[in-house]
């Protein structure tokens, strides 16, 4: 489907949403009737921000501001939200960063408006930000979506200098469809997405060379979304699916060779391809039994390697995987547990030297022992073994990884009316290991790191009055790295008439080393707001940072940083 096509579709979706509005029933025009006319919600809020550093080249800018805002429009009965952020954009142009955008809402349809995103499925149109319009309509159990926009916006470039440029986009814009019916629960989704690249929204000279590799492209993509509950909701089945045509240059000759793809020239019947285009396929599916106390989910997943949709920003292809997830209570919920074990293999196409085939597992329990004590437990587990398929490069592609995650929470909590303890203490302890054998040098790639945490505080409630304490080493152990930081951290926080000013503060102090480098981190914090006339807002915020080495170094460097933030708020 062209552009133009899109652009009809899309304009008249726009006036059918607006006609069916007007065909509202006698007591939904009667109560837009006696709605308020004009009505302005929302909030705004600009901060001023201040940067300076010693000993170090700055990180940030040394003034900011950022103006960011939510404003609701309700014009008799239709809500109209907006939302836009405004400041000063650290790049080398300098220039601000604007984005506007609305979905106002009435009753079963939306109208989205500016810079949006919605999220059709994961394999087709999935939260990709776009410039442009759409409509989403549920009257009833009928479900219909549609927009257009663009994806991309074309990059600036200087061509009259014909440099090597090695990171542009071209302009893309591109529209979908979700055509569906059923509840919340129970539904079916049928959705298309087209898309393509613009090739003369990038004008270069004469003599630019590029050496990115980029072409403008195109995409046609066709999926499904559905889910199914039966059996008093115990039993459930969910499946998204597509197939995405992805034409890498349209600047491509068309297909003519007998023993190009077969599917590809099937489909070549229906829209316009060339020798780049190439169709993949993703599936996941996966069922679901679910009691009281008890839950179990079986999923299987199935990208082709190269699948990709100008819908999504990043979707793993190249993958096959199996995932069972249990889950219970016992003792009156007292107990939780809950766990998944997968196995994910790659290779679909059996086009690579090596095949990796990996083990994914985890575990989580949860006890509360008594009303004051309790503990949770958590262990996750994550191996990789890559067979070799040949028999020359076999030394080199053997590869043998795993990585186990523990850790061990305990907690006590006494909450009286006028004063509250919490103690709280975690454990982590993280092992990465390398197991091939085969490597050339001999220094290993294991790494092991633990972190213990011990967190005190004290709420006195009737003062509005907290305190705490916390104690926290780490440590980090390689061959080739040692890294270890050990300290404290104190604060505490305090509120005044009901709730309309707050001030808390923090200091911390931590000694860290970094295989023969040491040093000291000296940190400090201070928040506060000041809430006024109910609509009005002050905030401030302070941050310090002081980094002291033993031995400064050009690599590690003695330095001080602060950043102060002054605001106002204003609700309406």
């Amino acid at each position: 489907m062209n552009t133009p096509t899109w652009n009809k579709l899309f304009f008249i979706l726009m006036i059918s949403s607006f006609a069916i509005a007007q065909r509202l029933h006698a007591q939904q025009v009667e109560q837009m009737i006696h709605a308020k006319p004009f009505v302005l919600s929302g909030s705004v809020d600009a901060t001023a921000i201040f940067y300076n550093a010693n000993g170090i080249p700055n990180r940030y800018l040394p003034f900011n501001y950022v103006i960011t805002g939510s404003p609701v429009i309700s014009i008799y009965g239709w809500r109209i939200p907006f939302s836009f952020i405004i400041g000063k954009q650290q790049n080398s142009f300098s220039q601000p960063f604007n984005q506007f955008g609305m979905s106002p809402t009435y009753k079963w349809i939306t109208v989205h408006a500016g810079y949006r995103s919605l999220n059709f499925s994961p394999f087709t149109l999935a939260g990709h930000t776009f410039l442009g319009g759409g409509v989403e309509l549920n009257p009833g159990k009928f479900r219909f979506a549609v927009m257009y926009g663009q994806f991309n916006k074309a990059t600036s470039l200087d061509t009259a200098q014909s440099l090597y440029f090695s990171n542009f986009s071209y302009r893309r814009t591109g529209g979908a469809i979700k055509i569906g019916y059923g509840t919340q629960n129970n539904f079916i989704d049928l959705i298309a997405l087209k898309a393509k690249d613009d090739p003369s929204s990038i004008k270069m000279s004469k003599g630019f060379i590029d050496s990115s590799g980029i072409t403008p492209a195109e995409n046609t993509v066709v999926g499904y979304n559905m889910r199914l509950s039966i059996w008093k909701q115990h039993l459930s089945f969910e499946s998204d699916g597509a197939m995405s045509l992805y034409t890498n240059d349209i600047n491509s000759p068309l297909v003519q060779d007998s023993s190009f793809d077969n599917d590809v020239k099937k489909i070549s019947r229906i829209v316009r391809v060339n020798t780049s285009s190439e169709l993949y396929g993703a599936i996941e599916a996966a069922i679901r039994y679910k009691t009281r106390n008890f839950s179990l989910r079986f999923q299987y997943r199935h990208i082709d390697p190269g699948y990709q949709s100008m819908g999504a920003y990043f979707l793993n292809n190249d993958l096959e995987s199996y995932t069972v997830a249990p889950s219970f209570t016992l003792f009156k919920s007292r107990l939780r547990f809950s766990g998944s074990l997968g196995i994910q293999h790659d290779d679909l196409a059996k086009s690579k030297r090596a095949r990796s085939k990996k083990i994914i597992g985890s575990a989580n329990l949860s006890a509360e022992i008594t009303r004051q004590f309790g503990i949770d437990l958590s262990f996750s587990n994550y191996s990789i073994n890559q067979t070799v398929k040949t028999i020359r490069f076999a030394d080199s592609l053997k590869l043998v990884e795993s990585s186990r995650q523990f850790s061990i929470t305990p907690r006590y909590t006494i909450a009286g009316t006028s004063v509250a303890h919490s103690i709280v203490f975690s454990a982590n302890i993280n092992q990465a290991r390398e197991l091939n054998p085969a490597r050339i040098d001999s220094v290993s790639g294991d790494i092991n790191t633990t972190n213990y945490v011990l967190n005190y505080q004290l709420n006195l409630v009737e003062h509005n009055t907290s305190f705490f304490i916390s104690l926290n080493q780490t440590a980090m152990k390689g061959d080739q790295l040692t890294d270890q930081n050990m300290g404290a951290t104190v604060g505490a926080s305090k509120s005044w008439k009901k709730g309309k000013i707050t001030i808390s503060a923090s200091g911390g102090y931590l000694l860290s080393k970094r295989n023969e480098e040491k040093g000291k981190i000296i940190t400090a914090s201070l928040q506060s707001r000041y809430n006024f006339y109910k609509k009005h807002a002050l905030h401030l915020t302070a941050y310090f940072t002081s980094n002291t080495p033993d031995q400064p170094t050009s690599y590690y460097p003695k330095y001080s940083e602060s950043r102060v933030e002054v605001g106002y708020g204003f609700s309406f």
